[in-house]
């Protein structure tokens, strides 16, 4: 196994590391975690609904 690689390869990984690994797996992270919030919210506001609906309303 060579252990010595030339200064642009290395450069060239990690590179590649950080923009096709690390950034799409914050952004699938941070995506995940929006729509976890989206879910929350909208069981919330369903929840509401129900407490303060108007009796003969068909909401």
């Amino acid at each position: 196994m060579v252990l010595a690689i030339s200064n642009a390869l290395a450069i060239d990984i990690g590179l590649i590391g950080v923009f096709f690994v690390l950034f799409p797996a914050i952004v699938t992270v941070l995506l995940i975690f929006a729509g976890a919030g989206v879910y929350v919210e909208k069981q919330e506001n369903d929840r509401y609904l129900e407490q303060h609906r108007i009796p003969g309303s068909e909401l």
